[in-house]
């Protein structure tokens, strides 16, 4: 008995066969899983013969093998084929459209060479997690190609030998790294979609020459690099909207040689500071939905002179834009700015945009105040302000006509308390509303006057703006705001609290002469230490003179994490005071201190680390002097061995001398016994001489 997979393919290459002789009009017959017709075909722009499969089970693409050669479009999808061959199509050269979606295909073999008419190839919802080199070629005609939903990672730089392709369809992968020259085998290509992957950042020359639409949202991008866009041209949408970006690629947009409408929504900016976008050749641009963007400062936006549309909406925590954020945009004619937090919006910024026809500013927090009511002449919205004392609500239309005299009201751009980081820079922006002129002062914990433009120590204002540069620990207090007017006055504190940062100085190890200290840098602000320290004196550091050299200090670099230092040159059984420090232009923070009493000298000498020569020293004087005393004695010895030696030979020389004396003289016995008798006696006190002079010899070796 037949499966019903087998019936149905039966069936499907008999409805098929039957489709080889009916002309493009006539739809044929199908099995239940197809639907064949020949109609209009909006993708290929004409009628066109078609034939659409779902759900056949597991098969091979060798199975549509008895379809009409003359097909033109063929859609396959819910079907288990594991393997693409371009070759089993060959008997369809007439092929303009193969629809392969969610068939779970995880390899493609073959070339387009037996494909010469396909213009559109779908292959998405499939595993297709690796694209290999040289995949798809030989497709002279092919122009969009789509590969979303595979779970790609890895693409080869060299699969797109499309020498006419348009279209590429990359969204919703894992793709996490873009090389150089990806998209250099494919010149014609105009859209290129790589949202919902896993992108960090956009790398250079990747994409080299113009687009019509460019779309990486939905990543993870942080980073454009300079030459990412260097030169391109986009026709139509460059959309960076849903990605990491927490600074404005200014760089990077201002190469790009024009963009039709550019697409920054929900990115993580903070704050626009001046020169956030300078010189950009944009027609449209959004940047809406920011989560943190809660200011935007003066000259925000510079020399924009294409721009004709601007929407800055849905930004929950966006207070304030200031009245010359817009510089030089003189075709800009539509300003979106609504629901966002605005409490305020001042006529001067209708200075920049002399163009504007339309504004949009519902859904804000407007304070109502006679400033707004400017904006009744120049909104057709209907917009909602809040009473400053009650907080109830009033149309704006309501509001008092301009009038020439208001009391001034401070924007409450900063909170009632702040805290901040040792070391970190405080910023508090006090802007003020009134007529006549409104002046602006800040005061400082002290009370102080500080005055616009000017810094009292590590206190500078610029254009109403305070900011205590490197906080220190007794930076923190209170700090006012005051406006005035002929009219009147306000004013705004905000109570600043420094935050110390947890680090704790720790010895691992005290010698006599040498300490280790270690230290914790689990919230690092800067890359380069400094460690100082000082001898303590009777419990007190001891003071600097020019007798007593200024504290030491050594210099390091550290990295995160746990941290160690040794100090040398330590004095014995001495309390010496440690400071880690980090280092701000011509200050120095203290972060820690530790105070440590170095060991004895006795420490190291208990623990071997250091030997006394004293005794080695005594001994050795001590043999000295008995050498010494040996070498004096022997020497007194021999001098006085020489001397009797020399007594010796004196006595001996007058012994001779009586010899010869007596030897002459007459006597009784004839000359020769005399003679020989003289001699005899000669030789042996000669002998005798001799005899003593080597027992002296010897005894004196």
């Amino acid at each position: 008995m037949a499966s019903p997979l087998c019936r149905c393919l039966l069936l499907l290459a008999g409805v098929l066969g039957v489709m080889a002789n009916m002309t493009v009009e006539d739809p044929p017959s199908c099995p239940e899983t197809c639907v064949c017709r020949s109609d209009q075909e909006p993708i290929v722009g004409r009628r066109a013969k078609s034939i659409t499969c779902s759900g056949l089970g597991q098969v091979e693409l060798s199975v549509i093998s008895h379809i009409s050669p003359t097909v033109e479009v063929l859609r396959m999808s819910n079907t288990s084929i594991r393997r693409v061959d371009f070759f089993a199509l060959r008997r369809y050269p007439g092929l303009l459209l193969l629809d392969l979606n969610s068939n779970g295909i995880n390899e493609i073999t073959g070339t387009g060479k037996a494909l010469p008419k396909l213009k559109i190839l779908d292959l998405s919802g499939n595993n297709l997690h690796i694209i290999q080199p040289y995949t798809f070629r030989d497709f002279p005609e092919l122009s969009t190609l789509n590969l979303s939903g595979n779970g790609l990672h890895t693409i080869s730089p060299s699969c797109f030998l499309l020498p006419v392709l348009k279209v590429l369809d990359l969204r919703h992968n894992r793709l996490s790294i873009l090389k150089a020259h990806f998209f250099a085998d494919t010149p014609n290509l105009q859209e290129v979609y790589l949202a919902a992957n896993s992108l960090s950042r956009v790398p250079s020359f990747v994409f080299e020459h113009n687009f019509h639409i460019l779309d990486l949202s939905n990543n993870h991008i942080i980073r454009l690099e300079d030459s990412a866009l260097e030169g391109i041209n986009i026709s139509g949408q460059l959309n960076l909207a849903q990605n990491a970006l927490r600074r404005m690629p200014n760089t990077a947009l201002k190469r790009l040689g024009h963009v039709q409408n550019l697409v920054l929504d929900a990115n993580s900016f903070h704050v626009f500071e001046a020169g956030t976008l300078v010189g950009l050749a944009v027609t449209s641009l959004s940047i809406s939905n920011q989560r943190y963007l809660h200011l935007i400062h003066r000259e925000a936006f510079l020399n924009l002179i294409d721009l004709e549309e601007l929407r800055i909406r849905g930004n929950p925590a966006l207070t304030y834009i200031h009245p010359q954020s817009l510089i030089n945009s003189p075709k800009l004619r539509i300003l979106d700015l609504s629901s966002n937090a605005l409490i305020t919006l001042e006529q001067e910024m209708l200075q920049g945009i002399p163009e504007l026809t339309h504004l949009h500013v519902t859904n804000n927090n407007f304070i109502c105040h006679c400033s707004l009511s400017w904006l009744q002449n120049i909104t057709q919205d209907e917009v909602l302000c809040s009473h400053i004392n009650n907080g109830s609500s009033m149309a704006l239309m309501q509001l008092p006509h301009a009038s020439s005299r208001c009391a001034p009201y401070i924007i409450p751009l900063f909170p009632v308390s702040y805290y901040e980081t040792l070391g970190n820079n405080a910023t508090f922006h006090c802007r003020a509303l009134g007529k006549p002129d409104v002046k602006v002062n800040w005061v400082s914990k002290t009370g102080q006057r500080l005055y616009n433009g000017k810094c009292a120590g590590r206190l500078c204002v610029t254009d109403n703006t305070l900011t205590v540069h490197y906080l220190h620990n007794d930076d923190s207090g209170t700090y006012k705001c005051v406006a005035r007017n002929d009219d009147g006055e306000d004013s705004r504190s905000v109570e600043l609290h420094v935050r110390d940062i947890n680090v704790h100085l720790l010895p691992l190890s005290v010698t006599s002469t040498f300490v280790t200290l270690s230290w914790n840098m689990s919230s690092s602000i800067s890359n380069s230490y400094t460690l100082r320290y000082e001898e303590v004196v009777k419990g007190s550091v001891k003071a600097s003179s020019p007798s007593v050299p200024s504290p030491q200090s050594v210099t390091f670099s550290v990295g995160l994490k746990m941290h160690s230092y040794t100090i040398h040159g330590l004095k014995p059984g001495t309390t010496y005071s440690f400071s880690l420090c980090i280092q701000r232009e011509e200050y120095t923070l203290v972060i820690s201190t530790i105070s440590v009493t170095t060991r004895r000298e006795s420490f190291l000498l208990t623990l071997g680390i250091e030997r006394s020569y004293f005794s080695a020293i005594l001994i050795s004087v001590v043999m000295g002097i008995i050498l010494a005393t040996c070498l004096a004695f022997c020497g007194l010895r021999c001098w006085r061995q020489r001397i009797k030696l020399q007594q010796q030979s004196a006595q001996l020389r007058k012994s001779d001398s009586g010899y010869s004396g007596r030897s002459i003289l007459p006597s009784s016995s004839s000359h020769s016994d005399v003679g020989f008798v003289t001699y005899i006696s000669l030789t042996d006190d000669t002998l005798l001489a001799d005899q003593s002079m080597e027992s002296n010899l010897m005894g004196f070796a």
